[in-house]
C-alpha cells in the first residue's frame, strides 16, 4: 500500500508542475525521470523517509557547528550571467539567514488560531560557507567560472560536466555543488528558476543545485528570490508542502511526510491569509483541525516564503545523519579538507571584467575577484586611460587600436600576491578598415591574428584555424574540425571594424564568401549564420542562414577535404541595409555544429557598387551589352559604335580589381561582336567595363554560373 501511495504522490506532482502557469521549480519534474530509470528509488525514498520521521536517525549534539562546504560552478556567456562575487556571497547569507531563522522577513510568519505556525518555526542550525581548498588542496574561493555561450542558456545536466562545456561537480562526500546558469531547459513546463536532486539512493554525479543566474541572491542581477533556498531544501531531502495534495492518512507517513505542514491540494503562488485548499485533516496532524494552508513555508510556490518547520528540520537533521554522503559533507574531520571553519588567507590575486574586444574610446570596468581579505589594489593598464589605479573596481578607457596587458597586485597587509593576463584586451580601430575587403588567408597565417579577424569557440575543443589542405583560391582557406562534433555548440569568425559611414545610403553593400561542406549522414541539421552589427559587435543581427539541404546536399562520413572548385558553394549578401552604414561596422560567420563533417570558408569579399561603376549601362554611346547571362563557358559582348574608335574593354571582380583583359584596339562603326572564355572563372558576379578612347565608359554585370 506505501508503495502504491507513493507513486500515487509523485505522478500527482509531476502533472500538478506541468500544468503550471507560473515560473519555478523543476525538482518534480526531474526527479522524476530519475525514479522513471530507476524504480526501485522510488520506494527506498519512502521508506527512508519513513524511517527517518520515526526518529531512526535522531543526530546527536555536534560538538562542532554544523557547516556545508560550498562550491559556486558559474557558467556564463561572456558578460552574461558571470556575475560578481559580492552576489555569490549574497546568495550564500541568505541562506545562512534562512536555515538559521535570522531572516528579517522572521517576524512575518502567522501566529493566529487558524494558522498558528511561529511555534513551528525552525532554526536549522546549519550554516553554508564557500570552500576555501579545492579537490587538488589548492586555495580557492569557492568559486569556479567558464564560458560557455549559447550553451549557459536552456541549460540542463550537461552544465555539470566539463566534457559538455560546464564544470565537473566536487565530490559530493566534502562540497554541495551549485551550478549557475542564464536559463534552464523545461521541456515545455513553463519557466524553471531551478531545480535540485534529490540525496535518496546515494546521490548521482549530478546531485546539487541548478540554477539562474537572476535568482541567485539579492544584488547584481538577482533580487531576493527565495528559489536558493527552496532548491537546496529539495537537495537536504524536503519535499513540496503540496506533495501529495489533500490526504487524511497519516502525516509523517505521506505527503511532505511533516506533520506540522498542513497539505496543500496544488502547487499556490498565493498569500492569502484565508487560504485553506484541503478540508481533510491527516491522522496525527499536529495541530488537530483544519488549519490553514502554511504558505510561509519555503518549501512552498508562495512569494511569501519565510520559514522552515520543525518536522522539515528533523527530516533534513535525521539526512545528514543517515545518508553515508550527506554525513560525510558535514563531518567537522573534513574541515581541513575544504577550508572551512578556518580564517581566510590571501593566496591569489584574480579579476574579471565586462566584454575584452571592444572598440576604440569605449570603457572596460574591471572587477578585483582576489581571494582573501585583500585591503590594497595596484592596476597597471596597458594602453589605458588610466594607466595606473589603486581602486578596487576601476573603470578604464582605451582610445588606440591594439592588444593591450592587464596586471593585478594585491595584499592583505602581510602577503602579496599578483597576476598579469597578457594581450587582455583587444581594442577595435574605430572608425574601422576602408573599403574594398577581400580576405582569402593566404597571408595571415593563423586565426585569431586579433586585428582582422578573431573567433568564438563555445567548448574549447575545435576551433577556426588556416589550412593549406584546401582552397577556392589560392592555396590556404579557414577550416573548422567539425566531423563528429555533436553538442550543438556555435564557432564564429568574427571581423574586425569596417568604416561604411562614407557609403552612399542609394549604394549597395556587395558581400560574398564561398564555403565548402558536406554532411555526415542524412540527420544532420548544421547551420551556417551570417550576422551584421552596427554598433561594433554590441548587437548582432542575422542577414543569412544555411542548413539542411540548402547548407548541403552532398553525403560523407569519411573525415571530408574538397578537391576541386565544383565543390564550394558562393554565398551572396545582399540586405546589407544603410541602417548599417556606420563608422563600426563588423560582420561574423557562425557555424553551429550537428554531428556533422568538416567546412571550410574561403574568399571573403566586401565592396560597394560604385566601387565597380556596378549601375548599369550608365553610358549608352557604346551599346555595350552582353549574354547569355549567367554564363558558363562563352560570354558574347557586343557594342554598337556611332563612329570608329580605340575601345579597351576589361573583366573585374566585385571588388573593382582586373582580372582579365577581353578586348583592347580598335572597332570599326556599327555593331561589333566578340566572345570571351569565361569557363576558368570561379561562380560569382562580375563586370565587364569597355572604355573608348574619348574617355566613355559604360560597365554592365554578369553571373558566372
Amino acid at each position: 500500500m506505501k508503495n502504491f501511495i507513493v507513486t500515487s504522490l509523485f505522478i500527482f506532482a509531476v502533472g500538478a508542475l506541468n500544468a503550471q502557469v507560473e515560473p519555478w521549480c523543476g525538482t518534480d519534474q526531474y526527479n522524476e525521470s530519475i525514479f522513471a530509470a530507476n524504480p526501485d528509488l522510488r520506494l527506498q525514498m519512502h521508506e527512508h523517509l519513513s524511517r527517518v520521521t520515526s526518529g531512526a536517525f535522531a543526530s546527536e549534539e555536534r560538538d562542532g557547528e554544523c557547516i556545508i562546504p560550498v562550491v559556486v560552478h558559474i557558467i556564463h556567456d561572456n558578460g552574461e550571467g558571470n556575475i560578481r562575487h559580492e552576489q555569490v556571497l549574497s546568495g550564500i547569507q541568505m541562506l545562512n539567514e534562512d536555515f538559521n531563522r535570522t531572516n528579517a522577513d522572521a517576524d512575518d510568519t502567522r501566529d493566529t488560531d487558524t494558522a498558528p505556525f511561529l511555534d513551528q518555526a525552525s532554526n536549522m542550525g546549519i550554516r553554508f560557507e564557500l570552500a576555501k581548498i579545492d579537490p587538488d588542496g589548492e586555495c580557492t574561493n569557492g568559486i569556479q567560472r567558464r564560458y560557455a555561450g549559447s550553451r549557459s542558456y536552456n541549460a540542463g545536466n550537461g552544465m555539470k560536466h566539463y566534457s559538455s562545456g560546464g564544470l565537473d561537480a566536487w565530490t559530493r562526500n566534502y562540497y554541495f555543488n551549485i551550478w549557475i546558469v542564464n536559463s534552464i531547459n523545461s521541456d515545455g513546463a513553463g519557466t524553471i528558476l531551478g531545480y535540485a536532486e534529490f540525496p535518496y539512493g546515494g546521490g548521482s554525479s549530478n546531485y546539487g543545485v541548478i540554477i539562474r543566474n537572476d535568482y541567485f541572491g539579492s544584488t547584481g542581477t538577482a533580487s531576493g528570490d527565495r528559489t536558493l533556498t527552496h532548491e537546496v531544501g529539495h537537495c537536504l531531502g524536503l519535499l513540496h508542502t503540496f506533495q501529495g495534495g489533500c490526504h487524511s492518512d497519516a502525516c509523517d507517513d505521506n505527503g511532505d511526510y511533516c506533520c506540522d505542514t498542513p497539505p496543500v491540494s496544488e502547487a499556490q503562488w498565493s498569500c492569502s491569509t484565508t487560504q485553506n485548499t484541503c478540508d481533510e485533516v491527516p491522522s496525527g496532524d499536529l495541530y488537530g483541525f483544519d488549519a490553514k494552508d502554511q504558505f510561509e513555508n519555503y518549501m512552498s510556490y508562495s512569494p511569501c516564503q519565510n520559514m522552515y518547520s520543525e518536522d522539515q528540520k528533523a527530516i533534513v537533521l535525521g539526512n545528514l545523519a543517515g545518508i553515508g554522503f550527506l554525513e560525510n559533507l558535514v563531518d567537522p574531520d573534513h574541515h581541513d579538507l575544504t577550508g572551512v571553519g578556518l580564517p581566510a588567507v590571501l593566496c591569489k590575486a584574480q579579476f574579471m571584467s565586462g566584454p575584452t574586444v571592444v572598440c576604440a574610446g569605449s570603457t572596460i570596468q574591471y572587477t578585483d575577484d582576489s581571494y582573501a581579505n585583500v585591503t590594497e589594489w595596484n592596476w597597471t593598464f596597458e594602453g589605458g586611460t588610466p594607466s595606473t589605479s589603486t581602486e578596487e573596481n576601476p573603470l578604464v578607457t582605451y582610445d588606440v587600436s591594439g592588444e593591450y596587458s592587464v596586471e593585478l597586485e594585491v595584499t592583505d597587509g602581510v602577503g602579496t600576491v599578483s597576476i598579469v593576463k597578457e594581450d587582455y584586451v583587444v581594442i577595435l580601430s574605430l572608425p574601422g578598415n576602408t573599403l574594398p575587403y577581400s580576405e582569402g588567408f593566404e597571408t595571415i597565417g593563423m586565426i585569431p591574428d586579433n586585428i582582422t579577424i578573431l573567433t568564438v569557440d563555445e567548448d574549447g575543443e575545435d576551433w577556426w584555424e588556416v589550412t593549406d589542405e584546401a582552397a577556392y583560391s589560392g592555396t590556404h582557406c579557414a577550416f573548422l574540425d567539425n566531423r563528429g562534433n555533436d553538442n550543438r555548440t556555435k564557432d564564429e569568425i568574427i571581423s574586425a571594424t569596417f568604416d561604411l559611414s562614407d557609403v552612399d545610403p542609394d549604394d549597395d553593400i556587395i558581400f560574398s564568401f564561398k564555403y565548402a561542406y558536406v554532411r555526415r549522414n542524412a540527420s544532420n541539421d548544421e547551420w551556417l549564420r551570417f550576422y551584421i552589427s552596427n554598433n561594433c559587435g554590441e548587437t548582432w543581427t542575422l542577414r543569412k542562414n544555411l542548413h539542411g539541404d540548402d547548407l548541403g546536399e552532398e553525403i560523407q562520413n569519411s573525415s571530408y577535404t574538397p578537391e576541386s572548385k565544383d565543390e564550394w558553394y558562393n554565398v551572396n549578401v545582399t540586405n546589407i541595409n544603410p541602417d548599417y552604414y556606420t563608422a563600426g561596422f563588423r560582420f561574423k560567420i557562425q557555424f553551429e555544429n550537428d554531428n556533422g563533417n568538416n567546412i571550410y570558408i574561403d574568399d571573403i569579399n566586401m565592396s560597394t557598387s560604385a566601387m565597380v561603376g556596378i549601375g548599369e549601362n550608365e553610358v549608352q554611346s557604346l551599346d555595350l551589352t552582353v549574354y547569355p547571362n549567367p554564363a558558363n563557358d562563352l560570354l558574347n559582348v557586343t557594342m554598337n559604335l556611332e563612329v570608329q574608335t580605340e575601345v579597351n574593354v576589361t573583366l573585374l571582380n566585385t571588388l573593382g580589381q582586373e582580372v582579365g583583359t577581353v578586348f583592347n584596339g580598335e572597332l570599326a562603326m556599327g555593331n561589333n561582336n566578340f566572345s570571351y572564355d569565361v569557363s576558368h572563372l570561379p561562380q560569382g558576379v562580375y563586370f565587364i567595363r569597355s572604355v573608348s578612347a574619348n574617355g566613355i565608359t559604360e560597365t554592365t554585370r554578369f553571373v558566372k554560373s
